[in-house]
C-alpha cells in the first residue's frame, strides 16, 4: 500500500467515524492531531467531503437560481432624463417588493437591497456584479468620481469591473475595502467582519486601523469587534462557497459556525459551556432549518435543540 493510498483510506475512516453520533470527544481530538501532521491529510479529507457533498446533491432538489436585478442601463438613463417620482421624493424612500424575500428602496442616496430568506444577484451599472446572501442589506451609490456600496448587515460576494479612474469602495461598519477590479467576499454580522479574496488584490482597512492591509488571491482577513485582525489563507474557489449552496469549514471555532447559522436561520444559535471550545470541520448544505441542523448533528459530537426563538448546541448527554 502506498503512502498516498494510506492517507486516503485514513481520511475515509475519519469521515465515517465522525459521522457516527456516538463518536466520543477523544475521536475528535485524535482526528485534529491527524490533520495537523501534514497538509496532505487535510487535502485528502477535503476530497472525501467534496465527494459526500456531490453525492448528497444528486439526491436533493437543485438550488433555485438567485433573482437578478440589472442596473447596467442606469447610467445611460440618468444622463438622458431624470426620474420624476424619485427626484420629487426629497429623501423619502420609495420601496417596492421585487420578489419573495427581497426588498428594494430607491432614494437620492442610491439603491438599497434587503434580502430575507433568499439570495440575490445584482448587475451594477458599471458591469460589476454583487451576489447578496440571505438576511443581508446593501446600499449602492455611484457618482462621477466614486463607486461605493455599504454592506450594513450580512454577506456579499463581489466581482468588480476594472476601472482605475473610479475606485470601488465597500464599507462594512467601521471597516473599508477598496479595489479596482477583483473578486472577493465580505461578511459583516454581529460585530464580526471578514474578507476573502478570490481574484486580484484588495486593500482592507480594519476597525481602528490607520493603514490598510493588502490582500491577494487566496488570502483572508477576519476581525471580531475591536480585537486585532487575523490573517489566514483560503482556497480561492471557496472564498464565496455559500453561492453554491454549501458552507465549508476547516478546523473553525464552533462559534463561527453558530454565527453563520444564526444568519441563515434568522435566530440566535447558542453554545453551552461544554461545547464552546470545540472546533468544527465539515460541509453543510444550505437548506431549511431541519436539514441544516441534522447535518450539523451528524458531523459533530453535540446535541442540537431548536425552538421558535433559538437553537441551542450542548454536549451529548447534557440535560
Amino acid at each position: 500500500m502506498t503512502a498516498e493510498t494510506d492517507i486516503k483510506e485514513k481520511a475515509l475512516h475519519w469521515f465515517v467515524t465522525l459521522r457516527d453520533e456516538t463518536a466520543p470527544e477523544s475521536a475528535w481530538l485524535d482526528f485534529q492531531s491527524w490533520l495537523e501532521v501534514s497538509p496532505a491529510h487535510a487535502h485528502a479529507y477535503d476530497a472525501v467531503e467534496r465527494l459526500w457533498v456531490d453525492l448528497d446533491a444528486a439526491n436533493v432538489a437543485p438550488i433555485p437560481a438567485a433573482p437578478v436585478v440589472d442596473l447596467s442601463a442606469a447610467r445611460e438613463r440618468r444622463a438622458r432624463r431624470r426620474v420624476p417620482w424619485l427626484g420629487a421624493g426629497l429623501g423619502i424612500a420609495a420601496s417596492v417588493t421585487l420578489a419573495v424575500g427581497l426588498w428594494l428602496w430607491m432614494t437620492p442616496n442610491g439603491q438599497t437591497y434587503a434580502t430575507t430568506d433568499a439570495p440575490l444577484s445584482v448587475a451594477l451599472e458599471d458591469g460589476s456584479h454583487v451576489y447578496l446572501n440571505r438576511h443581508s442589506t446593501l446600499n449602492v451609490r455611484f457618482d462621477d468620481n466614486r463607486r461605493s456600496v455599504s454592506l450594513a448587515e450580512g454577506e456579499a460576494a463581489f466581482d468588480i469591473a476594472h476601472d482605475p479612474a473610479h475606485p470601488f469602495v465597500v464599507a462594512a461598519g467601521d471597516h473599508q475595502v477598496q479595489v479596482l477590479g477583483t473578486a472577493f467576499n465580505v461578511l459583516n454580522h454581529g460585530g464580526n467582519f471578514a474578507v476573502a479574496v478570490q481574484r486580484g488584490v484588495v486593500a482592507v482597512t480594519p476597525a481602528n486601523a490607520a493603514t490598510p492591509v493588502r490582500l491577494t488571491a487566496g488570502q483572508a482577513l477576519e476581525q471580531r469587534g475591536q480585537a486585532a485582525p487575523r490573517m489566514s489563507n483560503v482556497s480561492p474557489d471557496r472564498a464565496s462557497a455559500w453561492r453554491s449552496g454549501v458552507l465549508v469549514y476547516r478546523d473553525r471555532p464552533l462559534s463561527d459556525v453558530a454565527d453563520d447559522l444564526s444568519r441563515y436561520l434568522d435566530k440566535p444559535v447558542v453554545l453551552s459551556t461544554p461545547v464552546q471550545a470545540l472546533r468544527f470541520t465539515g460541509a453543510l448544505r444550505v437548506g431549511d432549518e431541519a436539514v441544516m441542523l441534522q447535518q450539523l448533528q451528524d458531523f459533530a459530537p453535540f446535541r442540537v435543540e431548536a425552538s421558535t426563538s433559538e437553537v441551542r448546541l450542548s454536549a451529548r448527554g447534557a440535560r
